[in-house]
């Protein structure tokens, strides 16, 4: 159990990196795509009214891809959540059986010790009663001899 909880932390760590990574990654995308796309309305030998259109027609594209990588970044934040909600039910479900089986053999054994207690006090009396027996033989025995 401890070993699956260390899992499921290593897990969990792993994928706080792996969103983090994919945050800086689409970060990344959208700063470059913008400045390659300013850099290359602004130094382009076009008149004032073309250059505007092209940074329209460009902020457009930026946008729509900015929408597109946070759409793609949702989805995927929705998987993970919900493959970790996943696991922690299985992980809940798993221990909850464990826990029940756990709990069956320590009802079974505790029948299994009380039976052995009873057969045990049993065996205990009859040796007993057997001793008694033996004992009054063994004076009658010598109250017969010493006669």
């Amino acid at each position: 159990m401890l070993m699956r909880m260390y899992e499921q932390k290593k897990r969990q760590i792993e994928r706080k990196r792996k969103m983090e990574t994919t945050k800086n990654v689409a970060a990344g995308t959208i700063i470059g795509t913008t400045i390659g796309a300013l850099a290359g309305v602004l130094l382009a030998p076009k008149s004032g009214k073309e250059t505007r259109e092209d940074i329209a027609i460009k902020s457009k594209e930026v946008a729509e891809n900015i929408k597109t990588t946070v759409d793609e970044q949702v989805d995927t934040t929705k998987e993970i959540a919900d493959k970790v909600k996943t696991d922690v039910k299985e992980g809940l479900d798993e221990m909850k059986i464990k826990q029940k089986k756990i709990s069956e053999d320590m009802k079974k054994r505790s029948k299994e010790a009380k039976e052995i207690a009873e057969d045990t006090a049993q065996d205990l009396k009859e040796g007993k009663d057997k001793a008694k027996e033996v004992a009054k033989d063994t004076v009658k025995d010598i109250k017969e001899n010493v006669q």
